[in-house]
């Protein structure tokens, strides 16, 4: 059962003077000690509801995302509200892929229908974590912030709050079932996660996970009677660089790995008995391990701590955790970490210099806020580079999405440089007559266009900037049925005003002024 805090008339007595739990970000020590975050200003060990009700907002957030089917166009606006956390600074934290594409953003306070207008100060989607700022003085009145925990609670019960359209402040109790190494919204990023239990329903936008009166984490996401939210840990790492004004995202080791769970396999690389470690795969240029660790490296110890052959270490608070939890918990973009690696026999100690790897810079991006789809229409044939958003057009893209994408996706080289290499994709075809016969094609992955090979849309542009004997030429990748298609220029650059009239579509290229 939940339960409910009806909204009082009288004025509410604030149990919590302004605290927050920012995580420092020291230099890490030879062995793996989890770095512990200030204490709480004069907080209290429990908060009341009084409290409770006064560190807990609604934000209602309207915004408009792309048509990635049909580039050119917009879906309709939608509105979500999500649960807002009040911190100092006069400013409110919240964990949800809502602050994308946002158009306007209200907030609304102690369950009252008044909104005030809000905007969003800072946004990090690795987290999904954005603060937002309410510049009206009487938005703030008898609010107060909540304290976070000073470490993630690993667990005990929990009560998960948020308030209702009825002007109620929802209670539903949880149970904590573990703390680990997780993923959230569309980030790439291992952070500190908290599993828990709750028979609650519709929750998932941002709600607050309270232990013991204090903030323990930020839901995020649910799958069946689980939910996840961003650990304590995490938000006062967020918190704490936003208050400096140099706040850097997280850092990603950018890493694939083999276990080295069969002893024959740890003997053939040199492993003595009883040493562990996982075996490299890839090494992503622009991840922290870029340019100094390389693929076929044996990993024996990150941050001063042990991996096992499945890449687990030991946490000194939260136990066996995932080696990727190693790059964000307590570090920062900027900080080293040793590692000790085995390469051709050789056992090296090596400094990994930690970096945020942008979504630009992944060969599949996993979100594009802020702009469209970039493409590109020749004749009717709409390209654009393989993306995570793309792919969302089929819903549950892992199962539904074509699988000569998913394989390219996890088979496709990665580039030795800085610049990955898209996947470039004849997405659709707009039925016209410069391209008779193509009209059922998509889906497929471009290899050369006019005899280039196109590893971006920029290679594309270019491609098609000239055409030999009066043809473009698009060549796939084998084994998609289409092999090879060729339209004719003139036409193609005929059909420009035909497209606009019969699609709407303005611009045949996303980049063009």
């Amino acid at each position: 059962m939940r339960s409910r805090t009806t909204a009082a008339r009288s004025p509410i007595a604030l149990a919590l003077l302004a605290a927050s739990c920012a995580s420092a970000h020291p230099q890490p020590a030879a062995v793996a000690v989890a770095p512990a975050a200030a204490a709480p200003v004069e907080a209290p060990a429990a908060a009341g509801n009084g409290a409770l009700r006064a560190g807990v907002v609604s934000v209602r957030v309207t915004g408009q995302d792309w048509n990635w089917r049909a580039p050119w166009e917009k879906q309709p606006a939608w509105t979500r509200t999500v649960t807002g956390l009040v911190v100092p600074g006069r400013r409110i934290l919240a964990a949800s892929t809502a602050f994308g594409n946002p158009l306007l953003v209200e907030a609304q306070k102690l369950g009252s229908d008044a909104r005030t207008v809000a905007r969003v100060e800072l946004v990090d989607h690795e987290g999904p974590l954005a603060l937002i700022a309410v510049d009206d003085p009487a938005f703030w009145e008898g609010l107060e912030p909540l304290a976070l925990e000073s470490r993630a609670p690993s667990e005990g019960e929990v009560t998960i709050l948020r308030w209702q359209r009825s002007g109620l402040l929802d209670s539903y109790p949880g149970t904590l079932r573990q703390v680990r190494s997780g993923r959230h919204g569309l980030s790439q990023t291992s952070l500190l996660t908290l599993d828990v239990a709750s028979s609650a329903e519709g929750l998932g936008e941002s709600e607050v996970v309270v232990a013991k009166g204090r903030v323990a984490g930020l839901v995020t996401g649910r799958a069946a009677d689980t939910y996840t939210a961003l650990a304590a840990p995490v938000l006062g790492q967020f918190l704490a660089g936003a208050k400096q004004g140099d706040w850097r995202s997280f850092a990603r080791a950018g890493l694939a790995w083999q276990d080295l769970t069969n002893p024959a396999l740890r003997e053939s690389l040199g492993l003595a008995p009883g040493e562990t470690g996982i075996r490299l795969t890839r090494v992503l240029p622009h991840g922290s391990a870029g340019g100094i660790l390389k693929p076929a490296d044996v990993v024996l110890e990150m941050g001063g701590a042990k991996l096992d052959p499945t890449g687990i270490y030991e946490h000194p608070l939260y136990g066996r955790m995932l080696f990727a939890l190693l790059f964000s918990d307590g570090r920062r973009p900027g900080d080293t970490m040793p590692v000790k690696v085995l390469r051709d026999g050789q056992r090296l100690e090596l400094q990994l210099p930690l970096r945020a790897m942008r979504p630009e810079q992944d060969r599949v991006r996993p979100y594009v806020y802020g702009r469209g789809p970039d493409y590109v229409i020749v004749g009717g044939l709409v390209f654009q580079e393989l993306t995570r958003p793309y792919l969302a057009s089929w819903g549950d893209w892992a199962r539904r999405a074509p699988p000569r994408l998913l394989v390219a996706i996890d088979r496709e080289p990665e580039a030795t440089d800085a610049e990955p290499r898209r996947i470039v994709l004849l997405s659709s075809v707009l039925p016209d007559t410069a391209n008779l016969g193509y009209q059922e094609l998509r889906d497929l992955i471009v290899e050369r266009v006019n005899g280039r090979a196109i590893a971006s849309l920029a290679d594309l542009r270019q491609a098609t900037g000239s055409a030999d004997a009066g043809f473009h030429v698009v060549e796939f990748v084998s084994g998609q049925g289409a092999v090879r298609i060729v339209i004719d220029a003139a036409e193609a650059a005929a059909a420009r005003e035909r497209l606009h009239q019969a699609y709407g579509v303005e611009r045949l290229d996303a980049s063009a002024p």
